[in-house]
C-alpha cells in the first residue's frame, strides 16, 4: 500500500496548480456521460461540452447583471442617505481598499482563463477516454485491485457528482422558478445562496428559505409564504430524500461530508471532488489488504 500511497502523494503535489481544472473537468464528464453513450463520438462530445459551457456562461452572465442590479441598488439608497451619514459610512469602508482590490481581480484574470481552458480539455478528456483510466491504473497496480478501485471511485465520483452537485443544480433551477413567481428579490441569487448553503447538513438551505418567508409574512403576501414552506418541504422530504437516496455511494454520509470538507480546507473548493476521491483510495485500499 505504500506504493500507491507515494504515487498518489506525488501525483497529487505535481497536478496541483490544475486540480481545480481537472475536477471540474470530471464532474461535467460523468454529468453528460449518460448523454455521450447515445452517440460515442467526438463530434457528440465536442456539442455536449460546448453546450454545456454555454449554458455555465449563460449562468455566469444573469448573475453578474443581478450582482450590477444591487451594487445600483444599493448605490441609489447611499445617495438618498443624509450627508452625514454618508460621511460616516465613507470613514468606515475607507480602510477597505477598492482599487486594489479591483487590482487584484484582474491579475487572477489570466488565471482563470488559462484554468477555464484546461476544464474544457480535461471535459473532453474524461468523457472520450475515461475509461482508458482503468487501464492507466492496471499498470501501476495489479489488476484486481486497479478494478475495485475505478469501481469504488465511479460510485462515490456518482454520489459527489449526481448526489450532491446535480442534486444542487436542480434545486437551484427549480427554487429560482419558485421565487421567481413568488416575487421575491434576487431570485438568482437567493437560489445560489441556498443551493451552497444546502451542502450543510439539516440547516443550509432553509436559513435562507426562513429569511424569505419572514419577508414574505411581514409584507402580508402569505400565499407566497405557504407556497415557499412547501416547496421546502416537498424538496426537503422528498426529491432530496429519493435523490440522495438513488445515488448513495459506497462512503458514510458522514465521512463523505467529512472527505469534502477537508479537501475544501486543503485543495480550495475543487476539494468537494478530490477529498471523497482520496478517502475512497484509502479506505478501498485498506479493505483489499486487510483482505490479502
Amino acid at each position: 500500500m505504500l506504493k500507491e500511497v507515494l504515487l498518489l502523494g506525488v501525483f497529487l503535489l505535481f497536478m496541483k496548480p490544475l486540480l481545480g481544472p481537472l475536477a471540474y473537468g470530471a464532474v461535467l464528464a460523468v454529468a453528460l456521460y449518460p448523454i455521450y453513450k447515445i452517440k460515442k463520438s467526438k463530434w457528440f462530445a465536442f456539442i455536449l461540452i460546448f453546450i454545456s459551457v454555454s449554458i455555465l456562461f449563460y449562468m455566469f452572465y444573469l448573475m453578474s447583471i443581478t450582482v450590477f442590479d444591487q451594487i445600483e441598488t444599493i448605490s441609489q439608497l447611499y445617495y438618498e442617505l443624509a450627508p452625514e451619514t454618508q460621511v460616516r459610512l465613507v470613514k468606515i469602508g475607507s480602510d477597505f481598499k477598492v482599487v486594489d482590490f479591483v487590482l487584484d481581480i484582474v491579475k487572477l484574470l489570466p488565471r482563470v482563463g488559462i484554468n477555464f481552458l484546461f476544464f474544457i480539455i480535461f471535459s473532453f478528456c474524461f468523457l472520450v477516454d475515461g475509461h482508458k483510466i482503468k487501464g492507466f491504473l492496471e499498470k501501476i497496480m495489479k489488476k484486481d485491485k486497479a478494478k475495485i478501485l475505478v469501481n469504488e471511485g465511479l460510485v462515490n465520483l456518482n454520489a459527489v457528482v449526481k448526489g450532491v452537485f446535480m442534486n444542487n443544480f436542480l434545486y437551484i433551477f427549480l427554487s429560482t422558478g419558485v421565487l421567481y413567481f413568488t416575487k421575491c428579490p434576487s431570485p438568482l441569487i437567493y437560489s445560489i445562496v441556498a443551493g451552497l448553503f444546502g451542502l450543510l447538513p439539516v440547516l443550509g438551505a432553509p436559513m435562507i428559505y426562513a429569511y424569505l418567508i419572514y419577508l414574505k409574512l411581514i409584507e402580508g403576501s402569505y400565499i407566497s409564504a405557504i407556497i415557499l414552506v412547501s416547496f421546502q418541504f416537498l424538496w426537503w422530504i422528498v426529491i432530496d430524500y429519493v435523490i440522495k437516496a438513488k445515488y448513495h455511494g459506497t462512503l458514510h454520509p458522514v465521512v463523505l461530508l467529512g472527505s469534502m470538507m477537508a479537501g475544501i480546507y486543503h485543495f480550495g473548493f475543487s476539494g468537494v471532488i478530490i477529498g471523497p476521491l482520496i478517502a475512497t483510495f484509502f479506505i478501498t485500499m485498506s479493505s483489499v489488504y486487510k483482505k490479502e
